[in-house]
């Protein structure tokens, strides 16, 4: 905004990674006490979401949530879930198909400042990888 006028910039986007806050720990629950069925438990770590939030609060960046796993009707219920317990700093989500559909991706979006996602996987998204001490 410049003297009052409405600015057409995007506004800066960082895309979170749903690995980077969720935690799967796997259990064995039976079923009419006989059978056994594994099973997930998922959990979110308050800690990070709270830090997320005061980042995109402090550097005026919207927060994107992304996954490789889910689809969008289950990455929806997530943000459910991550609204239900109060901080959710995310804006928008995706639901990619894969890494390399994100990577593919990034070049078109010039809105998009890093990508925060697992120290493993952070090479293959070049400049635009995040660490979590960045944030």
């Amino acid at each position: 905004m410049y003297k009052g006028d409405l600015s057409n910039e995007l506004p800066k986007r960082v895309i979170v990674v749903m690995d980077v806050f969720t935690n799967v720990e796997p259990r064995i629950k039976k079923i009419l006490r006989l059978i056994p069925v594994s099973d997930e438990e998922i959990s979110y770590d308050r800690q990070i979401l709270s830090k997320l939030y005061l980042f995109a609060d402090r550097k005026g960046y919207t927060l994107e949530l992304a996954s490789f796993d889910k689809n969008t009707k289950q990455l929806q219920k997530e943000i459910d879930l991550i609204d239900e317990q109060g901080t959710n700093p995310f804006r928008y989500f995706t639901a990619y198909k894969s890494v390399n559909h994100l990577v593919n991706e990034l070049p078109y979006r010039p809105e998009v400042v890093g990508v925060l996602d697992l120290p493993d996987r952070l090479l293959r998204y070049g400049h635009w990888g995040m660490d979590y001490s960045q944030v």
